[in-house]
């Protein structure tokens, strides 16, 4: 049953007018003459007009209230996201340093978040072993043909490409990676993952446990013909989906057949879901956001002394203007007497931190400016002011303002102003500001409500400000990037997850979408939900079963019981939860059934049938 609406504005200037006149012969009997041109009944109509409009106000639900509404029902509106795609590059090609822009032919900026290094390693080889046999599989690894790693099953006598399909049951298999050149230090691979259709694996948590077991191992390392290889960190989920594993590299690695360093993945635990299925593997691969950094902001701790140099590895800041700022006891002040220079490396900044306070946080802070963007701001200081930032409608992903603020001893110095999402939860000192993305405008606080910043000419500086072209910067692959330093293009794959910032309206359907589900079991199909968003599984289906207790038997009922029957997504012939699964399964059953329930997660029984037709002609 909804709630019905109240209207506020329920009465119109006419109404409240005669309501009010009807009140003067009680309220002042001597009040005679009610016609327009007296002047009390002059002033009735100021009020009521007054009235009317208050009514107007009071009955619109402003897009503040909306969001504070929201917030407080737990939803809040996401704002926009950049979309993210990868880019091959050549195993000779030149080091890139972080903040390396790109651009596709329609004009769409690209740039690096990780540096290029000048030396990379270059995967020669790729083969798969099995039964004493070996097979290279480098014409499988095209980005469009899928082969299963771990269950291959190979063709031809030793040398030849295999059909990449699985192999029959029990059978397994070992990948092998030669590398032209020894990793030192992290070796970074990338693997393109083949998702099977239907059902796709839930986001994993904490505590969820792998849906395999995968070990990764060097060969010729040291004494020992094979060695354990670290995993610093799997963005794939032991090969669930697409993304970068990160290795150490063991020092003691040593080049074996062909002067190549062979790294060994294989699996020793299958699991119960979907087999691994690659297409595609590479070491050097790359991100690439689509997103432009037209100011970045750069913080440092530094040590005290004359002549102090601070290398600030970043391609935006090599020729930007760059303004510097020294953190004393007092608090910040802009640095004097600053040299810097341009190198390959990036920018070299060189100043005094004779007078830099030396109390652990960062006492430096470098701000490098485009000149794309107005960047600097004269203030009037008046409350609630607004300066129009000209961004082309752009997507705003990050901004940060410095500004001059008036300090608890008195004096003004810049200090850091932050972004929020409303200056009404703030309070008369909070340093902050909203970014109003339909007029491109930045909105400071009115003194009982957020800060006002101190007055002056270039009182207000852009610190940070980070633009995207969100949705629309999804690109398909193959769309020509190039870097703009010396136009050399490069390969990309498809650009995705591109957002435009969440509107309102789309928060409110959110939430609608989230009352939907239920957190608490209450029903059998709440159960068999329950067990479908188990964190970390493929699941392919699920059935509560009312009443059913597996140790007493199915005819008999057993009241406040629920057994969940769990189906893995797997390409077996007749698929069967293991005992990793059924735990997680429990694990999820456990902490969203009602106390009054005991829930477990059980395996399918399959029972073979034969059919027979007959047709009659």
């Amino acid at each position: 049953m909804a709630l019905a609406f109240r209207s506020l504005d329920d009465q119109s200037y006419e109404s409240i007018l005669e309501q009010a006149k009807s009140r003067l012969p009680w309220l002042c009997p001597a009040w005679t003459d009610h016609n327009s041109h007296d002047p009390g009944i002059t002033i009735l109509e100021l009020m009521a007009w007054y009235k009317e409009l208050q009514q107007y106000y009071m009955n619109q639900i402003t897009p503040a209230v909306q969001r504070s509404l929201l917030k407080l029902a737990g939803v809040v509106p996401e704002g926009p996201r950049a979309a993210v795609c990868m880019v091959e590059a050549e195993p000779d090609g030149p080091a890139r340093l972080a903040g390396s822009r790109l651009k596709s032919p329609q004009g769409i900026p690209f740039e690096l978040p990780e540096p290029i290094p000048s030396l990379r390693t270059r995967l020669a080889s790729l083969r798969i072993a099995q039964g004493g046999r070996e097979y290279d599989v480098e014409a499988l690894v095209s980005g469009e043909a899928v082969f299963y790693p771990f269950c291959f099953r190979g063709g031809g006598n030793g040398g030849g490409s295999g059909t990449g399909r699985p192999a029959p049951e029990n059978a397994s298999s070992v990948l092998r990676l030669g590398f032209s050149g020894k990793p030192v230090g992290e070796l970074r691979l990338w693997f393109d993952v083949s998702e099977p259709e239907g059902s796709r694996r839930n986001p994993p948590d904490a505590e969820s446990l792998p849906p395999r077991t995968i070990v990764w191992e060097a060969e010729n390392c040291g004494e020992e013909t094979l060695c354990p290889v670290e995993v610093l960190r799997d963005d794939t989920w032991y090969l669930s989906w697409s993304g970068y594993v990160t290795l150490s590299a063991p020092a003691e690695w040593k080049a074996g057949a062909e002067g190549l360093y062979w790294l060994s993945v294989r699996q020793s635990a299958a699991g119960c879901e979907e087999e691994v299925r690659l297409s595609d593997i590479s070491a050097n691969r790359f991100r690439c956001v689509q997103r432009e950094s037209r100011v970045q902001r750069y913080s440092f701790q530094m040590p005290s002394g004359f002549g102090r140099e601070v290398l600030i590895p970043d391609a935006q800041a090599r020729f930007a203007n760059l303004a510097v700022f020294r953190r004393t006891q007092s608090g910040w002040e802009q640095a004097e007497r600053v040299q810097d220079a341009a190198l390959a490396e990036g920018r070299l900044v060189r100043l005094d931190m004779d007078a830099g306070a030396q109390d652990g946080e960062d006492n430096l802070m470098v701000v490098s400016q485009d000149t794309l963007t107005p960047l600097l701001f004269d203030l009037k200081g008046l409350p609630g002011e607004r300066l129009f930032l000209d961004l082309e409608k752009k997507n705003v992903l990050e901004l940060e303002l410095l500004c001059q603020t008036l300090e608890r001893d008195g004096t003004v110095r810049p200090a850091l102003w932050r972004q929020v999402d409303t200056l009404s939860v703030c309070g008369p000192r909070d340093c902050a500001f909203e970014w109003d993305a339909a007029q491109e405008e930045i909105v400071f606080g009115d003194g009982l409500h957020g800060a006002v910043p101190e007055p002056g000419k270039g009182a207000v500086m852009v610190a940070s400000l980070i633009l995207s072209e969100c949705g629309g910067g999804n690109l398909p692959a193959g769309s020509g990037l190039v870097f703009t330093e010396d136009g050399t293009r490069v390969e990309n794959g498809p650009a995705s997850g591109g957002v435009d910032g969440e509107t309102l309206q789309d928060a409110r359907n959110r939430l609608l979408r989230k009352l939907e589900n239920t957190v608490k079991c209450q029903s059998a199909a709440d159960f068999a939900q329950c067990v479908l968003r188990t964190p970390g599984l493929r699941l392919a289906g699920a059935k509560a079963l009312p009443g059913y207790d597996p140790e007493m038997g199915a005819d008999r009922r057993h009241t406040g019981y629920v057994s969940v029957l769990v189906l893995p997504a797997s390409e077996a012939a007749w698929p069967m939860p293991d005992s990793r699964l059924l735990a997680a399964a429990d694990r999820q059953l456990e902490r969203f059934r009602p106390v009054c329930v005991q829930a477990r997660a059980i395996a399918p029984r399959y029972i073979s049938l034969s059919v027979s037709l007959h047709a009659l002609v």
